[in-house]
């Protein structure tokens, strides 16, 4: 069976997803390095460009690696339903549960009055998640569920 054009924007976009995880888990363990060594050393804590010093810098390396095992899990389920259509449920439900977040940080930002230009990651979001909802759902429909 040949694949649909869906099917192969999964694909690379699961590929993609790999190397945007690859890349997140190792700045998230740089960071995570950072701050255990700022914890050791009180001298450059005072340097970070936080008050709340060396702990706030590990704990955003812990959460930029968390972050980044669940793309790598997503792109994942991308990949295995590229190639079988019908395991796309669990991309469809973490497409949609992404177009709602997308929604919900662009409602927040336009309530905080945030600038247009400080709203383009949002946008940006909220397109490619959309546009993954629909290629999900292409792909749902392709495999008559």
């Amino acid at each position: 069976m040949e694949m649909t054009l869906s099917r192969k924007v999964l694909s690379i976009a699961g590929i993609l997803d790999y190397i945007a995880g690859g890349l997140s888990l190792l700045l998230g363990f740089v960071v995570i390095g950072a701050g255990a060594f700022a914890m050791n050393n009180p001298e450059i804590a005072k340097d970070l460009p936080t008050d709340l010093g060396a702990q706030t810098v590990l704990i955003i390396g812990i959460a930029l690696a968390a972050g980044a095992i669940l793309t790598m899990v997503y792109a994942h389920l991308e990949r295995v339903a590229a190639k079988n259509p019908a395991k796309i449920m669990p991309v469809w439900v973490l497409s949609l549960v992404s177009v709602f977040l997308s929604v919900g940080s662009l409602i927040c930002n336009l309530t905080m009055h945030v600038a247009y230009a400080d709203m383009k990651s949002c946008l940006i979001s909220l397109v490619f998640s959309v546009l993954m909802l629909v290629i999900a759902d292409n792909i749902k429909k392709e495999a008559g569920k």
